[in-house]
C-alpha cells in the first residue's frame, strides 16, 4: 500500500498580511480552521491568542470548523475491500477509480478524523499521518506521535484576487494535473453582510460544510446587528419607515429582555431574518456546479444570486474548465 498527498487546501495568496487567517497560531490552514470558529463567536480580535483553540473544539466536538481544510490523497494497492467502501461512503468525500488498486480519493480534515475512529487500519493511520503534517492540532489527541510538515507558503498566479462584494475567497484546493477536478477541487468563502434569510438558503447545500456567526454566543450588545434592506423596500420611503419602526422595537425588547436576566440564546428568538450575519463555507466543485445552477437562475432570490455571482467569478480562474458551461449560461 502507498499513500500520496497530491494535494490540499492553499490559502488565497492575495488576503493581505493583516487578514485574521494569517495571524493564527499554527500553519495557515490551521489558521483558516481557527479563523472560521472565531467568526461563529465574533472573536477575530483573539486570533493566534490561544494556541489550544482549536484542540479545545475538537474535544468539544465543534468540528466543523476542520471541514474547511480538505486532501486529495492517491491511493496505490489498495484493494476496494470494506475499508475502502467504509472511506468512500462518508458524504463528502469523493474518489476516482483508477484501476490496479488505485484510487484518487478527496476528503476534509473530519472525514479523515472519522475513518480512523472506525477503522484504526493502516490506511486510515497513513492518511491521518499526511494530514496531521499539515493541520497538527486537529490531530493533537491522537496518542501515536505523527510526522509534523511543511508550512504552506505556496504562492498561485491564477489567483487574480480575493474579493468580490461581500464574498471574500478564503482558500482553495489545487487540481492541477488531477483527475476529475470537477470532483476533487474546492474552494473555502468568507460571506459577510447578507441576511439571515440568505443564509438560510445557503445552508440548504448539505454536501458543503459551514461555520456561522451565533447569535447564542454573540449578543445585539456585543456586535450590534445591521439590517438587510430588500431593494423593493428600499425604494419604497413609507414601507422603510414601516421596517425601521418594527426593528427599532424589536432591538429595545431585546435589550429589556437582556436587562431581565434573559439568556442571549433565548433573547435572541426576536431577531428578525433581516438582521445581518456571516458565514465560513467550503463546497468542493461538484457541490458548487451544483450550487451555481440553481442560485444564478433568475427564478433564485435576489440576494443569493448576488451571492452566487460573486463566487464563481473568485472560482472560476481557479478551475475554467470546470466552470465554463455555466459562465455561458449565466453571463454577467
Amino acid at each position: 500500500m502507498r499513500v500520496t498527498l497530491l494535494s490540499y487546501t492553499h490559502i488565497n495568496p492575495n488576503l493581505p498580511n493583516e487578514h485574521p487567517v494569517r495571524l493564527g497560531a499554527g500553519t495557515l490552514q490551521e489558521g483558516l480552521i481557527e479563523y472560521a470558529g472565531r467568526v461563529c463567536y465574533r472573536s477575530d480580535a483573539l486570533m493566534g491568542k490561544n494556541p489550544d483553540f482549536i484542540r479545545a473544539r475538537v474535544r468539544e466536538g465543534h468540528e466543523d470548523i476542520v471541514e474547511h481544510v480538505r486532501f486529495i490523497f492517491r491511493l496505490e494497492d489498495v484493494p476496494l475491500d470494506a475499508d475502502l467502501l467504509l472511506l468512500a461512503a462518508q458524504p463528502t468525500v469523493a474518489y476516482t477509480d483508477l484501476g490496479n488498486g488505485s484510487w484518487i480519493v478527496s476528503m476534509n480534515a473530519r472525514n479523515v478524523r472519522d475513518f480512523w475512529r472506525k477503522s484504526r487500519s493502516a490506511l486510515a493511520w497513513e492518511l491521518l499521518r499526511l494530514a496531521a503534517a499539515i493541520v497538527p492540532s486537529v490531530y493533537a489527541d491522537v496518542e501515536t506521535p505523527l510526522e509534523r510538515g511543511p508550512i504552506d507558503t505556496s504562492e498561485r498566479s491564477d489567483v487574480s484576487t480575493c474579493q468580490r462584494a461581500n464574498v471574500t475567497l478564503l482558500g482553495f484546493v489545487p487540481v492541477d494535473g488531477v483527475v476529475e477536478p470537477e470532483k476533487h477541487g474546492a474552494a473555502t468563502f468568507l460571506v459577510e453582510g447578507i441576511s439571515r434569510a440568505c443564509s438560510h438558503q445557503i445552508v440548504r447545500h448539505r454536501l458543503a460544510s459551514f461555520s456561522q456567526e451565533s447569535q447564542r454566543y454573540v449578543s445585539l450588545e456585543k456586535g450590534g446587528w445591521q439590517a438587510v434592506v430588500p431593494p423593493t423596500i428600499a425604494a419604497n420611503p413609507e414601507a422603510n419607515a414601516v421596517l425601521e419602526q418594527a426593528w427599532a422595537a424589536l432591538q429595545a425588547a431585546y435589550a429589556r429582555l437582556r436587562e431581565l436576566g434573559i439568556r442571549k440564546e433565548d433573547a435572541r428568538f426576536l431577531l428578525p431574518n433581516a438582521a445581518e450575519t456571516r458565514l465560513v463555507m467550503s463546497m468542493d466543485y461538484g457541490a458548487l456546479r451544483h450550487f451555481f445552477w440553481l442560485r444564478l437562475d433568475k427564478a433564485a432570490q435576489w440576494e443569493i444570486r448576488r451571492v452566487a455571482r460573486a463566487m464563481l467569478e473568485l472560482v472560476e480562474p481557479l478551475a475554467p474548465a470546470v466552470f465554463a458551461d455555466i459562465v455561458a449560461a449565466f453571463p454577467d
